[in-house]
């Protein structure tokens, strides 16, 4: 990840170099392009399906897609992308098989978790999902275990579902990126700050039960 994030970094100072601008106007030639050119959704994709192996964080590109594309567009294109990228990180541990994880799925603060992964894997993923689990751990530590794809797939679209929806309102509320290039910052349509702010706050009350449920499940004498 960090060399990913250093090729990042040395991509974008030859390129400001190249062109001689301004880190600002990079960034508004980037966002025009991935909304005007006939492609640009399609490489916005392309960088959620790799956004799992960079370490760039999911609510982040959620929230550009809401801003890029609006919610509805967003949303489409944050489904396919976000849970391809989910996808392909459970392929790749999957791939590489329980040898390499073997050691940290020993640890003893995994073997719970890990018992419940096996039992249920709907249930399991679906709950570490609203409780706000490490989202690229579970995916790595799904494939580890070998879980159906199936189950695992359906538990992640549903338990992300209000977060991606909580982060696309964030993100279409924010104003055209255009105004960094102008010194100021972008507005903020009320309407969809409002809804973001209520349903990140409902949100943050689903993972507290879920968690205190977990652990009270977990504590509860077999």
């Amino acid at each position: 990840m960090g060399g990913a994030w250093a090729a990042l970094v040395v991509t974008a100072a030859v390129g400001m170099a190249a062109s001689e601008r301004t880190p600002a106007e990079l960034l508004i030639a980037l966002t025009g392009f991935l909304v005007d050119h006939p492609l640009g959704p399609a490489w916005f994709v392309l960088a959620c399906l790799v956004r799992p192996f960079t370490g760039f964080p999911a609510v982040v590109i959620t929230a550009i897609a809401g801003n890029l594309y609006g919610p509805w567009f967003g949303l489409a294109l944050v489904l396919v992308g976000v849970n391809g990228g989910t996808l392909l990180a459970y392929g790749l541990a999957r791939w590489l098989g329980a040898g390499v994880g073997r050691r940290a799925l020993g640890h003893p603060r995994l073997r719970g978790v890990t018992g419940l992964l096996r039992r249920n894997a709907f249930t399991a993923v679906m709950t570490l999902r609203l409780a706000g689990a490490p989202y690229d751990g579970v995916s790595f530590l799904a494939g580890v275990l070998r879980l159906r794809p199936a189950p695992f797939l359906l538990g992640t679209a549903l338990g992300t579902l209000p977060a991606i929806v909580t982060f696309l309102l964030f993100g279409a509320s924010v104003g055209s990126l255009a105004a960094l290039a102008e010194g100021r910052w972008p507005s903020l349509e009320p309407w969809g700050l409002g809804a973001s702010l209520v349903l990140l706050a409902a949100g943050l009350l689903v993972s507290r039960w879920v968690r205190k449920r977990h652990v009270a499940t977990d504590s509860a004498p077999g």
